[in-house]
């Protein structure tokens, strides 16, 4: 069965004896109202019967007195009392007017019986007012036995006993009423435990069902979650419990198969990943260590190519400025010939340095010689080595830092040399300090690089287009030299903006020095 179906019969139970024992209540409530209402109309029926009662005897009183010693008030007395006894009457027919609408026709001998008293109260006025017409007062003893024989046997005989009959009446109807109330309350009470016990039985059968039905099905669907969430799709999930629940079992076991097929083929695709990544990685691995041999061979040959060009070009421009010197009797075209070979030599020796410089970077093999130096001496005597007009500001004050003096002035001088190629003809050198590193600027008003001639401007001969398409010599190895010299140091070189137009290079060389690691272990050749 579905749980659905069976909570909701227990539902429908459930409301059916709330709804019974709400109306029951409100049964009772009415019930009690009419007792009590049918109650309080016998005892007002019972306090006019007496109130009858003691106006008759009060009036007969006022007869008899009359007839004794004479009517003193003219009647007054006897008119008051009639009046009441006639109101009691009326009252009396009021009230069980009220029950027989209550009650119904049982009541009516009730009434009969009111009627009857009605009767036999005007029979006894007639019979005293016969009695007291001639107005003359009573002397004999014959008219006094009349009214002793009258008042003993139609009051005391025939009406005083209808008027007990009456409330003995009364009295009856409120021992039936309290009689039927009590029998009533009795029953109420065995229907409402009954009630309670059927609402009990259906309470413990719902939360028996409710455990069977759904709390132990939901524990076993967390453990069987649980064992799917860690992998385990070797157990059923047999929830049990309702048809939902065995509908969903059976739908986690179908998921449970599929997951686990799929874990097969999955497991199965990862090993041959993981087959092919390692076969790729290695190839990879490879091609790796033969590009980073061929580039330290790259990078050795070319520090070997430089280092075994300048003996032969130190040789070759030697022997030209000895030619030229020594031999004065070499014509003119032989003379420039060797001036030509010499100037070419001294060009080609130069490249040839900067060329080893940038290759002994790259390969780790660029030796400083670093020791306590004056920065502001290093860019005085480059300015002073420059042929040219350079504007210079420095701090009045020694500026020292640990630093090769020779390459950091190699540096300062190149910078000085591309701001005359390539910039204006105003060239400003300063030097500054800040709390964390050294900076030395040079900047010129020339027509400066673009954004993507300053990302290449450090590759080896590159040269601008403020160069290249002016004619203007250089070999384009001046900032690649900068640069390594600088980061061999643990600085940086930047080329900036000026705000006033123009190119702006930074060299700046950190306090606590960042120092590139270079190999000591290939043997350096001689030059």
């Amino acid at each position: 069965m579905r749980s659905s179906t069976l909570f909701g019969i227990y539902a429908t139970v459930i409301i059916g004896l709330l709804v019974g024992l709400a109306g029951l209540t409100l049964y009772s409530l009415e019930k009690s109202r009419w007792w009590d209402a049918r109650t309080q109309l016998a005892q007002e029926s019972f306090g006019l019967h007496l109130k009858l009662e003691a106006n008759l005897y009060r009036l007969f009183k006022q007869h008899g007195d009359a007839l004794l010693i004479g009517d003193r008030d003219g009647g007054k007395g006897e008119s008051a009392l009639k009046a009441k006894i006639a109101q009691n009457l009326a009252d009396i027919r009021t009230v069980i007017a009220r029950e027989i609408q209550m009650a119904g026709e049982e009541e009516i001998e009730e009434l009969e019986l009111l009627d009857e008293i009605e009767r036999d109260i005007q029979s006894v006025n007639a019979a005293i007012a016969t009695l007291t017409a001639t107005g003359d007062p009573i002397e004999t003893f014959v008219q006094i036995e009349r009214l002793a024989a009258l008042l003993d046997g139609d009051i005391d005989d025939e009406l005083d006993r209808k008027i007990q009959a009456a409330l003995e009446e009364e009295l009856e109807e409120v021992e039936e009423v309290i009689a039927e109330s009590a029998a009533f309350r009795t029953w109420n009470k065995q229907l409402v435990y009954l009630i309670t016990l059927v609402a009990l039985a259906t309470l413990m059968v719902a939360l028996v069902s409710f455990n069977g039905q759904i709390r132990q099905p939901l524990i076993r669907l967390s453990e069987g979650i649980g064992r799917l969430r860690n992998g385990d799709y070797s157990k059923s999930v047999n929830l049990g419990g309702s048809r939902e629940f065995r509908d969903l079992g059976g739908v986690l076991d179908n998921m449970a198969e599929g997951l686990a097929a799929r874990e097969v083929s999955r497991a199965e695709q990862k090993r041959h990943l993981e087959e092919t990544v390692a076969v790729r990685t290695a190839e990879l691995q490879q091609l790796i260590d033969k590009l980073e041999t061929g580039e330290e061979n790259r990078k050795q040959l070319m520090a070997d190519i430089s280092h075994e060009l300048r003996t032969p070009l130190a040789i070759i421009l030697g022997e030209a400025d000895v030619t030229l010197r020594t031999s004065g009797k070499l014509s003119t075209d032989v003379s420039d010939s060797l001036a030509r070979i010499r100037d070419s030599a001294k060009h080609t020796n130069q490249i040839v340095d900067d060329m080893l410089t940038v290759a002994r970077f790259e390969a780790g093999q660029l030796r400083l010689d670093r020791k306590e130096t004056d920065l502001r001496k290093v860019l005085r005597d480059a300015v002073a080595m420059f042929p040219g007009q350079v504007e210079v500001e420095s701090p009045n004050t020694q500026i020292r830092a640990p630093a090769d003096e020779v390459r950091l002035r190699q540096s300062v001088l190149a910078l000085l040399q591309n701001a005359r190629r390539y910039g204006g003809p105003t060239i400003l050198a300063k030097l500054e300090e800040s709390p964390t590193e050294y900076t030395i600027a040079i900047e010129d008003d020339g027509p400066g690089l673009s954004t993507a001639e300053k990302s290449q401007a450090f590759d080896r001969f590159f040269r601008g287009s403020n160069a290249s398409g002016q004619g203007i010599e250089g070999s384009g190895l001046g900032l690649p030299v900068v640069r390594s010299i600088v980061e061999a140091h643990g600085g940086t070189v930047d080329l900036l903006d000026r705000d006033e137009g123009g190119l702006k290079i930074v060299i700046a060389l950190p306090k606590e020095p960042r120092m590139k690691i270079v190999s000591t272990n290939t043997p350096r050749k001689s030059a």
